[in-house]
């Protein structure tokens, strides 16, 4: 957390949009349906802006801003059951 505490009030300021919402690759958001410092709904606006060839927006349950360390098994999961199959056509082309 004491990584987190120094990042936070830079992160509070970031734009996602001037990064842009057109991408030539998959996108994926998977987080923590209580992410207090990105909440799901701010996310899932993001989400819906952003124009991909394929996308996927989940809600890890019962988790926060550190999803994937809090609830490993739900995230391994989602990239098992949603980011693998969208990933490996490409893999098999090369």
């Amino acid at each position: 957390m004491g990584f987190a505490e120094q990042v936070g009030p830079e992160a509070m300021v970031i734009d996602e949009y001037t990064e842009g919402t057109v991408f030539d690759l998959p996108f994926f958001i998977f987080q923590g349906d209580q992410d207090a410092i990105t909440p799901p709904e701010p996310a899932r606006r993001f989400y819906e802006s952003v124009t991909a060839p394929h996308k996927e927006f989940a809600l890890i349950a019962d988790a926060s801003h550190f999803a994937a360390y809090r609830r490993p098994e739900q995230f391994l999961d989602l990239l098992l059951t949603k980011v693998l199959p969208a990933v490996e056509p490409a893999r098999q082309q090369h």
